[in-house]
């Protein structure tokens, strides 16, 4: 009975297996619409017969789109469903040192295959963060010790990659929760950290500055094999290809592979050098062509190729800067149109940024030698896998927030569209959306941002059926289909979701803290309803008195901030004041302390709140001491409470509702002068108020 029960639970796990595809998502990096043959790179130039192959077997999409113009915030979409500036990166991509972006306890690919008994694993560039940071300035990810949470921490089972981005200054690999082969460190006691005996041709002793993508980083010091940059992308394929080949037929499995390949520093192994007529950027093409050659051919050998499910694409679009000089540009010079006609790439908000090659295979599945031309996001994998295993989501405002089931669309059935329309974000934080037809460019960037891609910073409305180039902004002659698009990306963005509409009563103004008044009679009290007479006094920069505030704003960049100064002695005290930000990317309060030109500065920025000692006379500009930094979130054209708190050794800052603390010795010292500090073009100030209150004495 017993051996009949087994064999019956063994069918059973046969059977939900062949229910369930195993799923490989190969997620290329930096690799544009145009660099492959099966959408229409020249075969003269750059040869791909097994990202042809997949096309051939399978359905080519030709509107597919990453959420962000940069990686990070793309393959955080792709894992969780949801768009990456719903976080607080709200530009660029997240550091070599940044924490895990992705909360432990969030849905994404990984933990929804692993409750469906999915074996899982992450092969390639992370680039999403290790650990969990503290507020104290001085946090980053601590390579020698364990790296928790990670991906096996979200529901990964196996890890090996890449921390950042090939080229990146830690030069080593990661496996599961160690650097991998790390001799020295935070080491368990009794244990060994798995990792190669010898160099071998894939590691090496020495990672130089000339290894990187900048060619002068100052690299990890870490006892741990090095990578070879030549080497990096048939490592990674064959830690993939064995990966696969050790999955058993009864269960189901999850790989998630992003090859480091095509994103610079361009190193393609040597036996593929020279051989691609556009130059090392070809080759560099070719290898990554290869490796997905390796991917396949384990999935042929192993036969898990018939119950496969594969999606190929790009975290973003290529690289397309002609006006340097790099491999991409010479490759542009011999004729590859790395990301076909399209205008701009990697980091703009312009298609050639977004739009990127969506192969998916799935035999007996897919319709094979297909084309879909259906809008789709990368962030719609997550919804599609939901659909695909027979799990209902969670509400959209708890999960998957902007992930649309393109499973119909995958499978070539007859279905209304699964989304009409998509949002993009560019490195800059520039927001657009596209529906129809169109493509609204709101061209707003990210707080913070210095403006000078004045083209970017333009709104514009494109139709891209007839204009795919972005030639031609047409906002003039339809200033209603703005009105329509500028309203529903403001819904989405501020609603909190766009996998269904939300309710516009959820797109309020942000909530503003309410901070109790100060007792006591002022210090320092001044409205600032205009520029404020002596004792203040403006030392650099602009200052204007409008709507009741006063608002400073640099005179340019290599110029020092504009600052406003008033002269006020007190040792311990509250300060309030209130602060606007209208272009301006940060504000810093200097605070004189003692004797001999001592200061502390508080640091206010739309995306961060810090507090630092600045170095001492004599000292170089380097030499700060960082006491506390936390991020947060401040919108453009809102008055924002902050209040410092100054007791003993230590300070308090709070901003809105985020707070930091911070101690060090010169805070004792009585302070004797503020100085408003303005960087960029403009932020606004007013009720500044200064409440003095007495030390208290040591028992």
């Amino acid at each position: 009975m017993k051996l009949l029960l087994s064999l019956l639970c063994l069918l059973c796990l046969h059977l939900a297996a062949a229910d369930r595809p195993n799923i490989v998502v190969i997620l290329a990096d930096d690799f544009g619409y145009g660099s492959t043959g099966a959408y229409g790179a020249d075969p003269a130039l750059v040869r791909t017969p097994h990202l042809d192959r997949l096309s051939r077997e399978g359905r080519r999409f030709t509107d597919a789109s990453t959420t962000s113009s940069v990686c990070s915030p793309t393959r955080y979409s792709l894992i969780t469903g949801r768009y990456c500036w719903r976080t607080s990166e709200k530009s660029g991509v997240l550091g070599t040192f940044s924490p895990l972006h992705i909360e432990t306890t969030r849905l994404n690919m990984a933990s929804l295959l692993k409750k469906h008994g999915y074996s899982t694993a992450a092969i390639g560039k992370w680039h999403l963060g290790y650990g969990t940071a503290d507020d104290s300035p001085q946090w980053r990810t601590d390579y020698t010790a364990e790296l928790s949470p990670g991906p096996l921490d979200i529901g990964f089972d196996y890890h090996f990659g890449v921390p950042a981005n090939h080229g990146d200054l830690t030069g080593i690999y990661v496996e599961n929760r160690f650097v991998y082969g790390l001799r020295q460190g935070k080491i368990p006691a009794g244990m060994k950290v798995p990792g190669t005996d010898s160099d071998g041709p894939d590691f090496k002793t020495t990672y130089t500055p000339e290894d990187t993508e900048s060619g002068r980083a100052t690299i990890l010091d870490l006892d741990a094999p090095r990578r070879v940059n030549e080497r990096v992308m048939p490592l990674l394929t064959r830690k993939t290809a064995d990966w696969i080949r050790q999955q058993k037929k009864d269960r189901p499995f999850f790989l998630y592979y992003t090859p480091v390949a095509v994103h610079n520093p361009v190193t393609p192994d040597k036996d593929l050098a020279g051989k691609s007529k556009a130059g090392p950027y070809g080759d560099w093409i070719h290898e990554l062509d290869r490796s997905i050659g390796g991917v396949l051919a384990a999935l042929d050998e192993t036969g898990h190729a018939e119950n496969t499910l594969i999606l190929f694409t790009s975290d973003n679009g290529g690289v397309f800067k002609p006006e340097r000089d790099m491999p991409q540009t010479d490759a542009f010079k011999a004729g590859l149109k790395v990301n076909g006609a399209l205008r701009g790439g990697k980091h703009t908000v312009w298609q050639g940024g977004f739009k990127v090659p969506f192969i998916a295979r799935w035999p007996g599945k897919i319709p094979a030698n297909s084309v879909c031309d259906e809008m789709v996001s990368l962030a719609d994998i997550l919804a599609t896998t939901a659909a695909i295993i027979g799990e209902k989501l969670p509400a959209a405002q708890q999960a998957a927030e902007d992930s649309h089931n393109i499973l119909p669309a995958l499978l070539g059935e007859q279905a209304a569209p699964a989304r009409n329309h998509l949002i993009v974000h560019s490195s800059d934080g520039v927001y657009a959306i596209r529906k129809g037809p169109w493509k609204w460019v709101e061209g707003i960037p990210a707080a913070g941002i210095k403006r000078t891609r004045s083209d970017e910073f333009i709104p514009t409305l494109f139709d891209l059926e007839k204009d795919p180039a972005e030639t031609k902004d047409i906002s003039a002659q339809h200033p209603e289909v703005v009105q329509e698009l500028s309203a529903l990306l403001n819904q989405y963005r501020n609603g909190g979701y766009s996998r269904e509409l939300p309710p516009l009563h959820e797109t309020g103004q942000p909530k503003i803290a309410t901070l109790p008044p100060l007792p006591g009679s002022p210090l320092l009290e001044a409205p600032l309803a205009s520029l404020p007479d002596k004792p203040w006094a403006i030392t650099r920069g602009t200052w204007k008195a409008e709507d009741k505030a006063v608002w400073g704003i640099q005179k340019g960049p290599k110029d020092a901030g504009a600052t406003l100064r008033v002269p006020v002695t007190f040792t311990e005290g509250v300060l309030d004041y209130s602060i606007q930000f209208q272009g301006a990317n940060r504000h810093s309060l200097r605070i004189e302390a003692g004797e001999e030109h001592h200061s502390f500065r508080i640091e206010i920025s739309p995306s961060y709140i810090g507090l630092t000692k600045n170095p001492d006379p004599g000292q170089s500009k380097e030499q700060t001491v960082p006491l506390a930094r936390k991020s947060l979130e401040l919108q453009t054209g809102i008055w924002y409470p902050v209040r410092i708190t100054f007791h003993g050794s230590e300070v308090t800052v709070q901003v809105n509702d985020t707070r930091i603390t911070g101690t060090h010795t010169l805070l004792i010292e009585p302070k004797k002068a503020l100085n408003f500090l303005v960087f960029g073009d403009r932020a606004g100030f007013k009720d500044v108020r200064l409440i003095q209150t007495q030390p208290q004495s040591k028992p």
